[in-house]
């Protein structure tokens, strides 16, 4: 009897361990378990890491070489030029197919209607702006700011760079108290009610660029002369949008003009170049010698723009007269064309009561007159058929 029992308990026990069900089974199918349980586990975390990745990035910025031309860029972005310098690429724009990898060279970006910006590095933006405690009123005695440019003028001319408010000289940002209260003006093309609601809007706009400078250490300034339409305006190569035709009518229907390159983009827009942004393009060309010789910007431009005087090596037809922006590689500077003769380009600098300032030359004038750093002051409301303007490029997470 005894060992019939121990028999029982003996198949009893290797059923148990051993069986379809036996603990030996369990063990193997738990052992499964947790290996599978780990698997996903680590997959899931490997997926949330990827996932941060692309939120925060990965730490080190994209280089040039790395990434697809064109490919359009999602958030405002910070890549690496060939020497590891920063660049900034704004949302909705992506690395121009004629892009220098250098940005001493020209870093060209282009958004999906084919305008194109160069990005102007600014090594101290402090060199740009007078920051002070106590804020200046603008020329409608109400409008205050407590940033303003300092313009680089150069000896020689009939102007002395000045602070807002002071309508014997130029500055910005200010209106102008004999024009900027014209219905053609403020009313009828930038759509302000009154000379004091534009003065605040140009200083709104003004802080802006300011901290965008500020913040990304460079700009981006048109790579052509304003072209297209009045309505549909571009930055691209073609026929010049002047004073004078598709009813841009003047400097105001051109600076309108520059704020409807770049609509519906949450991180960046377009409006006028100011006067510092010009100063401070000029010096970056002088730093990088494109033309070999600092003067070739101060003193004579002939060698490298669209004037009556143009000594271009490659013996260019055309100049002296005007020509669609982007006609001619021997009037480029660094990728910029244009930024001597050809139009002349107007700023947002305020001249004396009544006028703005326009900048470069022309076709019709002399490149050892007039180079590309030479200032002329016109009254606001001139339609003048050798005027255009340059567009320019303001990147902010809060742009309005």
């Amino acid at each position: 009897m005894t060992i019939i029992v121990l028999i029982i308990l003996a198949g009893v026990t290797i059923n148990v361990a051993l069986g379809e069900n036996g603990l030996f089974k369990k063990a193997e199918e738990t052992k499964e378990y947790m290996e599978n349980a780990m698997a996903a586990d680590e997959t899931a975390i490997n997926e949330i890491i990827a996932e941060m990745d692309g939120i925060i990035g990965s730490g080190e910025p994209e280089e040039i070489g790395e990434i697809t031309r064109e490919e359009m860029f999602d958030k405002t972005t910070e890549i690496k030029d060939d020497e590891g310098n920063s660049v900034w690429i704004p949302k909705d724009f992506g690395i121009d197919e004629d892009s220098a990898t250098n940005q001493d060279e020209g870093i060209v970006i282009t958004d999906e209607a084919r305008n194109e910006f160069v990005w102007v590095p600014v090594p101290d933006p402090s060199t740009m702006f007078e920051t002070v405690e106590e804020p200046v009123t603008l020329s409608d005695g109400v409008t205050t700011t407590n940033k303003y440019s300092k313009l680089r003028v150069r000896e020689g001319d009939i102007y002395t760079a000045s602070i807002p408010g002071d309508e014997d000289n130029i500055r910005e940002p200010d209106v102008l108290t004999d024009y900027d209260t014209e219905e053609e003006g403020y009313i009828e093309e930038l759509g302000y009610s009154n000379i004091t609601e534009m003065a605040e809007d140009l200083v709104r706009e003004y802080n802006e660029m300011a901290r965008s400078i500020e913040t990304y250490h460079g700009f981006y300034i048109g790579r052509y002369e304003l072209s297209g339409t009045k309505e549909s305006p571009t930055v691209k190569a073609g026929a010049v949008l002047t004073a004078s035709s598709s009813g841009a009518k003047n400097w105001y229907g051109l600076k309108k003009a520059c704020q409807e390159v770049i609509k519906n983009n949450t991180e960046v827009k377009s409006t006028m170049i100011y006067g510092c942004q010009w100063d401070e393009t000029m010096s970056w060309l002088k730093r990088t010698k494109f033309v070999g010789e600092e003067e070739k910007v101060d003193e004579d431009s002939s060698s490298w723009g669209n004037y009556e005087d143009s000594i271009s090596p490659a013996n260019v037809s055309g100049y002296g007269s005007p020509q669609d922006t982007g006609y001619s590689e021997n009037w480029s500077a660094n990728k910029i064309y244009d930024l001597a003769g050809n139009y002349r380009d107007w700023t947002q600098e305020a001249s004396k009561a009544s006028g703005r300032i326009h900048i470069g030359g022309s076709y019709h004038n002399p490149g050892s007159l007039i180079p590309g750093s030479r200032r002329i002051g016109n009254n606001s409301v001139a339609t003048l058929d050798y005027c255009t303007a340059r567009a320019t490029l303001i990147i902010s997470d809060t742009v309005s």
